[in-house]
């Protein structure tokens, strides 16, 4: 509970449940979904619960982060999260490559949000705290998507099945690899904490590039 003076915010408290609940059930979801088979019903049900337990922990983390002793890197994280699981499910669900104005706004989102975690890392440089090493990872990798979606914007032509679900894939597991970084840096594993940022990304990555090698090579088969 957050506690200004003598008084705490109730607020914060059902808040904070609901945060937490959303992630269990993203994460949760999310690992799940890595083993089931993809493009049935079941999958698409357990995608929505997904995108549902994302947005929770979005919403929530606004308020959360302004309420209580505010944390950066946790505000960015959260909208991180949250474009990439919208994101995904948007390409899971146009097939013309989710190019409509919901899908340009979502563009201009990360882009922006990379640009914050550069700023970030500036802040952090003149300080020597070495939260500018993960500043950089994370607004590099955001502003990758937000080059990416502009460029998608531009394609009339309507894009291959297999590079929209790969499209999908990369923006579901990254969303995933976002939140567990969150949960990591709560309960910090490791001595280090920029390694607590970076770990999930070290280890989800390759999970990554499995998956979207075996997506794409769908195409010549």
């Amino acid at each position: 509970m957050l506690e200004i003076g003598t008084h705490y915010l109730e607020i914060e408290k059902p808040l904070l449940y609901l945060h937490i609940l959303g992630g269990f059930i993203s994460l949760g979801t999310a690992y799940l979904l890595l083993f089931i088979k993809k493009g049935n019903k079941r999958h698409k049900k357990l995608g929505m619960i997904y995108v549902y337990g994302m947005s929770t922990i979005f919403v929530t983390a606004i308020p959360l982060s302004l309420l209580g002793e505010f944390n950066p890197f946790l505000f960015v994280i959260a909208i991180f999260s949250f474009y990439l699981a919208f994101s995904g499910y948007r390409q899971g669900r146009d097939r013309n490559g989710a190019r409509e104005q919901i899908d340009k706004a979502l563009g201009i989102f990360i882009t922006a949000t990379g640009i914050l975690f550069y700023g970030l890392a500036i802040s952090a440089y003149l300080v020597e705290d070495s939260m500018w090493i993960t500043s950089v990872i994370f607004g590099t990798i955001a502003l990758v998507f937000g080059i990416n979606d502009y460029r998608r914007m531009k394609i009339v032509e309507r894009p291959d099945f297999y590079d929209r679900t790969n499209l999908h894939l990369n923006l579901m597991l990254g969303g995933t690899i976002a939140t567990t970084t969150a949960f990591i840096v709560t309960i910090e594993p490791f001595a280090t904490m920029w390694l607590n940022w970076v770990a999930p990304t070290i280890v989800g990555t390759p999970i990554i590039i499995y998956f979207s090698k075996r997506e794409l090579a769908k195409k010549t088969t």
